[in-house]
């Protein structure tokens, strides 16, 4: 008989929520027991989208009505803030993968969770060691995936500079959730781009605790998030300074040399599109050399909902379990 995992969505009505469900449609090894409602409960997934009718999905229930004993994996696709105020409620047999800001920081200290960046995620916990068995995951927020997908290898190796890391990101509006907020309304947001949280985003925080791991000292970064009128995907320019020695080709030769399955450095020249990677799991980036001595630009784009979320989690999963690390998750980029 094949191993395979029942999981259970908390917030499943949510994009990530039925992000994850489009994607474990896929998933050869997971079956979906259990889709959980905070205020949509008895009704059925395809009530609010009819694309995934097809599917005979169960019926969305309450959180009290799960018989945790039929589950071994747990999403929790929920607000910030929310995930906190129902972990006591879950048995810690549970893996629990948390896709809020709730653990993330704490996730640095010693704790019952691991910062799941899961291109690197060996850098932070080895699964084969049992006393690992009951450690849950806090998946990175989508910006912080386009920035420290690429920026961890290079710290790692020395080959940048730890200080004056400038970072520029833009994302789809699916990035804001799908709360009622008057900015977010197609009328606010199309025809333009907006800063917002200046220098002051939730991001911020876990971005400079994960560099500041790998570089053994504090770090702090300038970031400044905008919106665009898009439904989906991230593109970061970040500005790194490199250190004595080094160059772009020491940075493709690095690249060039790994083995990452979803981490992928473009071909020489080539400009990384939000386009090359919509719906799939894949974060694609390529360095360029700045005007300024010894400055570069990385450019990193990533899907929000699926590498900076749903499919990341999912990633994070099968590394729990020893599947392949690309199960359910190879997609052609959606295009145009």
């Amino acid at each position: 008989m094949k191993f395979r995992l029942n999981a259970a969505i908390i917030g499943s009505t949510g994009y990530t929520g039925i992000e994850l469900i489009r994607l474990l449609n896929f998933h050869k090894k997971v079956e979906i027991k259990y889709l959980i409602s905070k205020n949509n409960y008895g009704k059925k997934i395809s009530d609010y989208y009819p694309g995934l009718n097809p599917k005979n999905y169960p019926n969305l229930v309450k959180f009290s009505q799960v018989k945790w004993n039929d589950i071994d994996v747990l999403f929790l696709c929920l607000p910030s803030g929310e995930s906190k105020k129902i972990l006591k409620k879950i048995p810690k047999n549970i893996f629990i993968i948390d896709l809020s800001n709730d653990f993330r920081i704490k996730s640095f200290s010693k704790s019952k969770w691991v910062y799941g960046i899961a291109d690197h995620l060996e850098d932070f916990i080895d699964y084969k060691d049992e006393k690992n068995s009951e450690i849950n995951v806090s998946n990175p927020g989508c910006y912080a995936t386009s920035v420290l997908s690429p920026l961890i290898p290079l710290l790692k190796k020395k080959i940048i500079q730890s200080d004056d890391i400038i970072i520029d990101s833009k994302s789809g509006i699916s990035g804001a959730g799908k709360k009622i907020v008057s900015d977010n309304l197609f009328s606010e947001i199309n025809n333009t781009v907006r800063p917002y949280k200046i220098a002051n985003h939730k991001h911020i925080s876990e971005i400079e605790a994960c560099l500041s791991k790998f570089c053994k000292k504090k770090i702090n970064i300038s970031f400044t998030p905008q919106v665009i009128p898009i439904n989906r995907g991230i593109l970061s320019n970040i500005y790194v300074k490199l250190n004595k020695g080094r160059n772009l080709n020491s940075i493709r030769k690095l690249f060039d040399n790994s083995n990452y399955n979803f981490l992928k450095i473009l071909k020489l020249n080539q400009v990384p599109s939000i386009n090359d990677v919509v719906g799939t799991n894949y974060c694609f980036f390529n360095v360029f050399k700045d005007r300024i001595r010894d400055r570069i630009i990385i450019i990193s784009v990533i899907d929000n909902l699926v590498k900076g979320a749903a499919g990341q989690a999912i990633q994070n999963m099968n590394l729990k379990y020893g599947f392949s690390e690309n199960e359910g998750l190879i997609f052609n980029p959606i295009f145009p």
